[in-house]
């Protein structure tokens, strides 16, 4: 049995990670400015897919290498609800990373110690009843506690690096603003370096509204992967299955694919599970024989669970625009004559949920775009679908 070396599931290893060379090179000196005391921060923002946690799992190999405390953080579940539960996270993920990287049983003991006197110095009594509803107190007691930490360990790392995967959670609840003022403060004295990854709504607006967050949180706005990316991708993947693939079927792949990773990685991943034990060699003709069954799994792994959160109201907007758009593009106007909304602060909302859900992208003020063209397709496949069973209603309901 051949072992698939292509997963869609996780995200790429350092080992075989390909690409970003700018956004690795921005990491890497704003890494090195804040070893050395002047602390720099960033943010990673693009579609869903587009490899945003492969890129901070290779961030997080930089640092540590670098001799920096680090912690990939995520708020997948949703669990953090306010500022004061991000506050408590924070804290307690620094102390379990710091717990797993002392050896010594002695050290250890220490460790648990400082930090139960750092918990007990900030919730005493009826203090903590109290602070839970004073935001700015709780701002400089979770201050504290980071410069209590980094004086702590400042001998043994040259940074403390917190990588905060799906921070568009965080954004929601209102607490980007939250952590731009505590670290701001924070790192003032202390090499704390902060990195958010998500699907991002703050960078959208740069150009048209001023936000400190933009300051703060320089965004770097991940693009598809490129040709060459791909080839070397590919190559190193299937290096050591004794499997080759043909150009023009490595074609096909770039173009349907438009450089998407989780598209492109999925794809790859079917066009080999579709080979037989004999076959040595990924052809144009296995590439088209598997195309349906690449379809079929993208509708139901990808495209369809990102629709169906959608309010049916702003799923009909999104149907009705890619059924009668020609490219991916469209601007507002043109959204506004499809749909037939007659007023633009009625249609606003249902693109600003499209745009933080990201089924599309703002590409600038009024002009969007649908975020693939194959899961274009899929939304017309599913307004011809309704549309057939509603003259299917009416022929049985009218004669």
């Amino acid at each position: 049995m051949k072992i698939n070396p292509f997963n869609p599931q996780q995200p790429a290893k350092p080992n075989f990670f390909v690409g970003r060379e700018q956004e690795v090179k921005t990491f890497t000196k704003f890494l090195f400015q804040t070893m050395n005391n002047s602390p720099m921060n960033m943010s990673v923002t693009g579609d869903r897919g587009m490899g945003k946690t492969s890129l901070l799992i290779k961030f997080e190999q930089i640092s540590r290498e670098n001799e920096c405390l680090t912690l990939r953080l995520s708020n997948y579940e949703g669990n953090i609800q306010n500022v004061f539960e991000l506050s408590d996270f924070l804290i307690d993920n620094i102390q379990a990373e710091i717990l797993s990287r002392s050896s010594l049983q002695k050290g250890l003991e220490e460790i648990k110690k400082f930090f139960s006197g750092l918990k007990a110095e900030l919730s005493v009594g009826e203090v903590s009843l109290n602070i839970s509803k004073n935001k700015i107190v709780v701002q400089e007691l979770i201050i504290r506690r980071l410069n209590t930490i980094w004086e702590k360990i400042k001998s043994d790392y040259k940074a403390i690096v917190l990588l905060i995967d799906e921070s568009e959670s965080l954004e929601k609840i209102n607490s980007l603003t939250f952590l731009r003022e505590i670290f701001q403060k924070v790192q003032a004295n202390c090499n704390y370096m902060v990195v958010l990854a998500g699907k991002l709504n703050f960078p959208e607006v740069m150009s048209e509204t001023f936000s400190p967050l933009n300051r703060f949180f320089p965004a770097q706005r991940l693009k598809p992967l490129g040709n060459n990316e791909i080839d070397k991708y590919v190559k190193e993947r299937l290096s050591q299955t004794g499997v080759t693939i043909d150009h023009q079927a490595l074609k096909i792949i770039k173009v349907k694919s438009e450089g998407h990773p989780y598209v492109f990685v999925s794809m790859c991943y079917w066009v080999f599970d579709s080979l037989t034990e004999i076959e040595t060699n990924i052809t144009q003709a296995v590439v088209g024989r598997c195309m349906e069954k690449i379809i079929k799994r993208l509708t139901e792994d990808f495209f369809a669970p990102m629709i169906q959160p959608l309010r049916p109201a702003t799923k009909n907007v999104l149907l009705n625009v890619a059924s009668k758009i020609q490219d991916l593009q469209f601007t507002f106007k043109e959204a506004l004559k499809i749909t037939s909304i007659k007023e633009p602060n009625k249609l606003s909302p249902y693109l600003s949920e499209l745009v933080v859900k990201g089924v599309i992208t703002k590409i600038s003020r009024a002009n969007y775009k649908i975020f693939h063209y194959l899961f274009k397709e899929y939304l017309v496949n599913i307004q011809k679908m309704n549309r057939n069973v509603y003259k299917e209603y009416l022929a049985n309901h009218l004669n």
